[in-house]
């Protein structure tokens, strides 16, 4: 018999954070399956394996390439893995009690929530079109599962099947676009296709095989005009859950994104740019217009988030050392903001399955101090106003609009910015402004519920008033690219 194949240590120390994940998942799995006692200690174990795998994930320093070439360890795949495991700690956090109040077990919900993380993580490193889709394969798997996850409401059923058909439908494009760029390149690693994507003699079959990618990943993102399964799944799916969708799987996507648009924007030009600007600007525009006309918090959040990614693709437009910059900051900075805003939506709103309008928290600002105080946080930064990290990221876009030329962009990223301020500013007139209309019933405003918004609302204030050491880390990033 031949002697079995044995992993180096160094790729498996390069795996570290996603085998905690996933055991950690497992874990908890387990024990909700034979110890139902113990079931006040699921969300803790899941929130220590997250921040454990965030430690794994800082001391590990980058190491290149592992498992042959098919993962990658650098400055930019730590980063955005930092921004998926804080959000992914906030949603755990903001999960506890909002499971308990709706008597839904925990056992899977953790489990598919951490096993979601480590197929993000995993997409973020991959440097190969079948790794890469396997990985995306694992996160929208349990995405669907968690989407639908109150089994009891035909809005989170309504909102689970939806996600699940438009996603395979996507996936289908991805992996046929994997198959096109595979026939004519004959390799599936990313770094080796570029030469059959530019020059003079470029094959039809090619191109149409990186749009279909760039299409797949603009609907993970919710980019316009591939959004529409974001307001219905954000509507019916848990709350806290939807402050982990709404970032990590985009995070990824961001970097899939950048990987690919290197290989066609060599030096940062390419006629490729016209197509990621035109995405981002319909992006801005749709997603802020629409806003303005929602009434339910968590569908305004939705359209809000599709403007966001409108902003993040901003810089992919010239791809080039200072697009990470901007990138980085940027989506940690939504992914603080946005986890708060739905950590507090998840503790104010009572039945899962009702509408979330914005009317309803007429006058609660005095109500709940703490957790309007943390709304009103997030949604300035939301809206990019000082003193908040949202206007840094806002502003490190807008001035990399300019610096690369592309002054119309930044001319639409200030219109639309100014729009969104005005229904950011209506959610907290209405927090403080009008009287009151309800009042509280059967609410469960737990300990780690305030915690999750009270953490985030501080990283939000904090990193806005103090940026210079984030700045200063996140500056090394163009310098290894």
């Amino acid at each position: 018999m031949g002697e079995l194949y044995r992993i180096p240590s160094a790729d498996l120390a390069a795996l570290m954070p996603e085998l905690i994940l996933s055991g950690t998942g497992v874990l908890v799995l387990l024990l909700d399956a034979f110890l139902p006692r113990a079931r006040n200690l699921l969300a803790p174990l899941s929130a220590i394996g997250t921040l454990l795998a965030g430690w794994q994930l800082i001391a590990a320093a980058p190491s290149g390439m592992s498992f042959g070439g098919l993962l990658e360890s650098s400055l930019l795949t730590i980063a955005i893995g930092l921004v998926v495991l804080v959000s992914t700690f906030l949603a755990i956090l903001a999960s506890a009690g909002y499971l308990r109040r709706d008597n839904l077990s925990g056992g899977e919900y953790y489990g598919l929530l951490l096993w979601c993380a480590t197929g993000v993580l995993l997409m973020a490193r991959a440097t190969e079109m079948i790794t890469l889709f396997v990985a995306l394969e694992l996160l929208s798997i349990c995405l669907y599962s968690l989407a639908g996850y109150h089994r009891r409401l035909s809005v989170g059923t309504e909102a689970a099947i939806k996600y699940f058909l438009l996603g395979a439908f996507v996936s289908a494009f991805i992996l046929y676009g994997i198959a096109l760029l595979y026939g004519e390149a004959g390799t599936t690693l990313i770094s080796e296709i570029g030469p059959y994507l530019v020059g003079g003699d470029v094959s039809p079959l090619a191109v149409l095989g990186l749009l279909l990618l760039i299409c797949g990943f603009a609907f993970k993102m919710s980019l316009a005009p591939f959004h529409a399964w974001a307001p219905d799944v954000y509507q019916g799916a848990p709350s806290p859950f939807v402050a982990f969708l709404s970032v990590a799987p985009k995070a990824a996507s961001a970097v899939v994104l950048v990987r690919l648009l290197a290989l066609v924007m060599p030096g940062g030009g390419s006629g490729w740019h016209d197509l990621i600007a035109l995405l981002a600007v319909l992006s801005m525009a749709l997603g802020n217009l629409v806003a303005l006309a929602q009434r339910d918090i968590k569908r305004m959040l939705a359209y809000s988030g599709i403007a966001h990614m409108g902003y993040l693709l901003v810089p992919l437009v010239t791809l080039g050392p200072g697009s990470y910059e901007p990138l980085v900051v940027y989506l940690l900075a939504y992914a603080l903001m946005n986890a708060g805003a739905f950590a507090v939506v998840g503790l104010l709103y009572r039945e899962p399955g009702e509408q979330h309008l914005i009317s309803e928290l007429a006058g609660w600002g005095y109500r709940f101090p703490l957790l309007g105080v943390c709304l009103t946080v997030c949604m300035l930064s939301l809206g990019g106003i000082p003193p908040t990290l949202g206007f840094i990221g806002k502003y490190l876009i807008f001035i990399q609009a300019i610096d690369s030329g592309n002054l119309a962009l930044a001319l639409v990223i200030v219109v639309t910015s100014l729009i969104g301020i005005f229904y950011y500013l209506r959610v907290v007139y209405t927090l403080y402004m009008r009287p009151e209309v309800r009042a509280p019933e059967g609410l469960l405003i737990d300990y780690p519920g305030r915690v999750a918004a009270a953490l985030a609302a501080f990283g939000t204030l904090v990193l806005g008033i103090l940026p210079g050491p984030l700045l200063d880390w996140v500056k090394r990033l163009g310098s290894g690219y």
